[in-house]
C-alpha cells in the first residue's frame, strides 16, 4: 500500500436499480488506451484548461481495461451497476470510492458496468 493510498476511502452504500436515460449517448473513450471503454460527458473543463477538473458516466463493456494511471489531484468514483474491479478489487452498485493524489491503479471489468467519475486534476498515464 502507498501511502496516499492510506487516505483513500471506501463507502459501501445502499443503492436500489438504477436506470439512465435511453437517450444518453455512450461513444468510446480514448481508444487504443482504454479497450472497451465509452464515456458520456457530463462537463469537461480541461477543453480550456489543462489541468481542469472533469465528470462523466462511464461505461465498461465486458472485458473492458483501463491501464495504469497516477491520480495527481482526486478522483471520486460512484458505481450504478456491473463489477467494477480496481487493482483487483470488486466494487458494485453503492461503492463510492475517493481515491486521494499519488493514486495509482488499473481498471477492469469482466461483465461490464457503469460508474459517475469525477476528478479535480486529468492524469497521468503510466503505461
Amino acid at each position: 500500500m502507498h501511502a496516499s493510498e492510506a487516505l483513500d476511502k471506501v463507502l459501501k452504500l445502499q443503492l436500489g436499480q438504477v436506470s439512465l436515460p435511453d437517450d444518453l449517448a455512450f461513444v468510446p473513450y480514448q481508444p487504443g488506451l482504454r479497450e472497451n471503454v465509452l464515456i458520456h460527458p457530463l462537463f469537461d473543463n480541461t477543453r480550456d484548461d489543462p489541468a481542469g477538473s472533469d465528470a462523466a458516466l462511464i461505461r465498461y463493456l465486458p472485458g473492458a481495461f483501463t491501464p495504469r494511471h497516477l491520480h495527481i489531484g482526486f478522483e471520486m468514483v460512484f458505481v450504478l451497476d456491473g463489477d467494477y474491479i480496481e487493482n483487483d478489487i470488486s466494487y458494485g452498485p453503492g461503492s463510492l470510492i475517493v481515491r486521494a493524489p499519488g493514486t495509482t491503479h488499473e481498471m477492469r471489468s469482466v461483465n461490464g458496468c457503469t460508474f459517475l467519475a469525477t476528478r479535480d486534476v486529468p492524469v497521468k498515464q503510466l503505461t
